[in-house]
C-alpha cells in the first residue's frame, strides 16, 4: 500500500507541474515516467517470476525516493531553462565551424576502432558478436560514451543554419551504436536527450504565427510517428536478438514469464528491462548480505573509476557491486541504479540521489538566468538520466565527469546567442 500511495503521489505532483505550471522539462517528468511508471507496472505482477513477498527496506527505499522527488519539485516549481527569445538567434563561432567535421569523424572513427579492439570486427552487432556493456577501450571510451556531445553539437548547428546536412550527421551518431554494436539503450537515451533539446529550443506556442504553428504541428506529428516506429523496431529487434538473431524459436515474453494481458505482450521487452529491474532490486535487498562502504565507491563511479581510476590503480573491480547479484533471469538482469546507492550506503542510500538533484539544480539555475548554451545543453544531458535510473546508475556513470567537461568546453566555444533586429 505504501508503494502504491508513493506512485500516486508522484503522478499527482507531475500532473500539477506539467499541466498547471506548464514546466514540461522539470525533472519530475523524467522521474515519473522513467522510474515510477516501470515501478507501477512491476506492482501489477505481469510476470510469474516476480518475488511477491513484501520487504520493508524495499518499501522504505521507494517511499524515500518519492518524498525527496516531491520536495525537490515543489522547491523548484518556477525554475526552468530560459528559452531563446524572438529577438535572439544561435550563431556558430569560427571554432564551431572548423570543428564540425573533425568532431563527427572523431566519434565515428573511434567508435568503429573500439568495436574492432573489442571484437575484431568493425560491426560486431551485425555479425552476431555482442560486446555492448562488455568492452570499453581505455581513453577512447571517454569519447565513445559521450554521444550526446555530438548529437547536441549537430542539433545546434542545424538550429543556427537550418541546413539538413547537420541532421544527417546527427542521425548517424544516434544510429551507429545500435547498428554496429546492438546497443539499444544508448540509442534510446540519445533519442530522449534529443527530444529534451528539441523541446527546449522550440519556440513557445504563443510566440508563433499561424503558419509556424501549423508547421510545428506537422513536425511534432512526424516526430511522434518516428518515435513510435523506433519503439516498435527496438521491441522487435530485442526479440530477434533474444533468439540469437533468429537461430532459436524463442521470444522475450517466454523468457520473462509474461503473465499480463495477451494484447500487451509486445511490452515484454520493456517490462523485462525496466519493470523487472525492481524485482532484481528487491531480491538483492532481501537475500544478499552487504557490508556497506559508505564511501560511495559504486554510487559515484564517475569520480572513483572515471577520474581517480581506482580500478586500474588499486585493482578494485568496477562492477564489484553486481558480482554475485541475484537476478530474475538472463533477460531481466539489472537491479536499477538504486542498487549501487544501497550497496554503498544502506539505509542512507538517498545521499547520492540528493547530490544528483543538487548537481541538476546547479545546471538549472544557470540555464534559467542566461543564454549560455552550455548550461542549457548540460541540463538536457543530465535531467534525462533520471529517467533511466530504473535500469542502471546513469546519474554517475564512470565517464560522466569527463563527458560533462567536454560538453561544457565544446558547446561554449562553438556557439553563442546574438541579438537580431
Amino acid at each position: 500500500m505504501t508503494i502504491t500511495l508513493s506512485i500516486i503521489s508522484v503522478y499527482l505532483t507531475w500532473i500539477y507541474v506539467f499541466f498547471k505550471k506548464k514546466n514540461y522539462l522539470h525533472v519530475i517528468t523524467f522521474i515519473t515516467w522513467g522510474i515510477f511508471f516501470p515501478l507501477a507496472l512491476y506492482q501489477l505482477n505481469w510476470s510469474n517470476l516476480i518475488e511477491t513477498a513484501n520487504n520493508g527496506v524495499f518499501s522504505y527505499l521507494i517511499v524515500t525516493i518519492a518524498i525527496i522527488s516531491i520536495v525537490f519539485t515543489f522547491s523548484t516549481l518556477d525554475l526552468r531553462p530560459k528559452k531563446i527569445s524572438l529577438n535572439e538567434k544561435i550563431r556558430i563561432t569560427r571554432f564551431g565551424k572548423n570543428s564540425f567535421l573533425f568532431l563527427n569523424l572523431l566519434f565515428v572513427s573511434l567508435y568503429l576502432l573500439e568495436n574492432y579492439m573489442g571484437s575484431g570486427s568493425l560491426i560486431p552487432g551485425l555479425v552476431g558478436i555482442d560486446i555492448h556493456n562488455k568492452y570499453s577501450a581505455p581513453l577512447i571510451s571517454y569519447i565513445t560514451n559521450s554521444s550526446f556531445l555530438f548529437v547536441s553539437f549537430d542539433y545546434l548547428c542545424y538550429k543556427a543554419t537550418k541546413r539538413k546536412y547537420y541532421l544527417l550527421w546527427m542521425i548517424l551518431i544516434i544510429s551507429i551504436p545500435v547498428i554496429t554494436r546492438s546497443s539499444r539503450m544508448v540509442m534510446v537515451i540519445s533519442i530522449v536527450q534529443l527530444l529534451c533539446l528539441y523541446a527546449l529550443f522550440e519556440k513557445e506556442k504563443r510566440q508563433m504565427i499561424k503558419k509556424e504553428k501549423k508547421q510545428s504541428r506537422r513536425r511534432n506529428l512526424a516526430i511522434a510517428v518516428v518515435i513510435i516506429a523506433t519503439a516498435i523496431f527496438l521491441m522487435a529487434f530485442t526479440n530477434y536478438r533474444m533468439s540469437h538473431y533468429g537461430i532459436y524459436d524463442i521470444t522475450y515474453q517466454q523468457i520473462t514469464g509474461w503473465s499480463g494481458p495477451s494484447w500487451l505482450t509486445w511490452m515484454a521487452p520493456f517490462y523485462g528491462y525496466f519493470a523487472l529491474s525492481f524485482n532484481n532490486l528487491k531480491i538483492n535487498i532481501m537475500r544478499r548480505h552487504i557490508t556497506h562502504n559508505y564511501l560511495g565507491i559504486y554510487s559515484f563511479a564517475s569520480f572513483y573509476f572515471g577520474l581517480l581510476q581506482i580500478d586500474n590503480i588499486f585493482g578494485i573491480p568496477g562492477s564489484g557491486q553486481t558480482k554475485g547479484n541475484y537476478i530474475t533471469n538472463g533477460a531481466a538482469n539489472v537491479p536499477t541504479g538504486f542498487w549501487d546507492f544501497y550497496y554503498d550506503y544502506g539505509v542512507f542510500f538517498f545521499i547520492p540521489f540528493i547530490i544528483a538533484l543538487l548537481i541538476l539544480l546547479y545546471f538549472l539555475k544557470r540555464a534559467s538566468k542566461n543564454n549560455r548554451l552550455q548550461f542549457k545543453v548540460l541540463y538536457c544531458w543530465y535531467v534525462t538520466y533520471f529517467a533511466f535510473m530504473s535500469f542502471q546508475n546513469t546519474l554517475f556513470m564512470s565517464t560522466s565527469l569527463i563527458g560533462a567537461f567536454l560538453i561544457y568546453f565544446v558547446i561554449k566555444r562553438s556557439f553563442t546567442v546574438i541579438k537580431i533586429d
